[in-house]
């Protein structure tokens, strides 16, 4: 063997031999360091937060309504073309000069959308089916030709409250939020601006979803115009601690963490959700100040 290729194979060997020391000492080193990481833990501190939960909401509106009829043949004039409050002897339209008026307090609305009568809690509740398409109301012009018997509008008693039914997601939040006798949700319109306090009068759960029939808060008359309905839903306010997703673990079907106390860390059961993808919220089982470990899941808990 010559010797250039004599010092090029033992050059080889050596980067050989220097990578398989390498190897070793990383090798070495990580069981030192696992080791190490499981003799001390790292901690976290339990911080107090106040935690809820927005969604959007995609409802039907229900009220109660009653068509309004012309007595006669002729053309119609309206005092005015929007929907508004009327009361009680108040004019709603004229034919041909002859007054209709209103028999009780009310908001009338000068136009249709083809549901009125079909429209009604026992038709839309009972079941998870998609809610059905329908336009916007039309508003009847002034001047428009009508014969005896035709609608010239709608009038919605008032005072009444106005109802709601939406499909909402399933959440940790939301279905503690339902659990209550007496439950609500907090509710916010881009018109409006501020939250308001919605009832809710009845709940039907599915896998994913869950079906709600509320009791809103406000009904003002040109919410009349479209019969569909869209909001934020913001569940109450929770205290708790917020922690990172490691630092609980499931066992027997319980969430369970690492307290620790002094140099033991002591498990113990909590109560919370996932909050999101990487945090937990804990409402129970834990003060704010109590120090956790970090990856629970890495301690032995036999």
């Amino acid at each position: 063997m010559s010797r250039k290729r004599k010092g090029l194979f033992q050059r080889i060997i050596y980067y050989i031999f220097l990578m398989f020391i390498f190897s070793i000492g990383y090798k070495v080193y990580g069981a030192w360091y696992e080791n190490y990481r499981l003799s001390n833990p790292l901690l976290i501190d339990a911080v107090s937060t106040n935690y809820n939960e927005e969604q959007p909401l995609n409802g039907i509106l229900l009220w109660d309504e009653q068509l309004i009829y012309s007595p006669q043949d002729g053309f119609l004039t309206y005092p005015s073309p929007r929907p508004h409050f009327v009361a009680k002897g108040e004019i709603l339209a004229a034919i041909d000069g002859y007054a209709i008026r209103a028999p009780y307090p009310a908001y009338f609305f000068p136009g249709l959308d083809g549901q009125e009568g079909n429209w009604v809690y026992a038709k839309l509740w009972p079941d998870f089916s998609p809610f059905p398409e329908i336009e916007e109301a039309k508003l009847i012009e002034n001047g428009t030709e009508l014969r005896r018997g035709e609608p010239i509008g709608k009038l919605i008693p008032q005072p009444q409250i106005l109802r709601c039914i939406a499909y909402l997601d399933t959440t940790p939040s939301l279905e503690q939020a339902l659990k209550s006798s007496n439950a609500s949700v907090r509710i916010r319109t881009e018109y409006e601006g501020k939250e308001r306090k919605a009832e809710v009068v009845a709940v039907k759960n599915s896998a994913q979803k869950v079906k709600v029939y509320l009791r809103l808060p406000f009904f003002p008359p040109n919410i009349l115009r479209s019969r569909f309905f869209t909001a934020s839903v913001i569940t109450d306010v929770q205290k708790g601690v917020m922690v990172p997703d490691t630092a609980v673990i499931t066992l027997k079907g319980k969430n369970m963490v690492f307290i620790v106390e002094g140099n033991t860390p002591i498990l113990r059961e909590v109560e919370g959700f996932p909050a999101d993808d990487e945090n937990f919220f804990i409402e129970k089982g834990v003060q704010p100040g109590n120090k956790l470990i970090l990856d629970a899941d890495k301690i032995n808990t036999n």
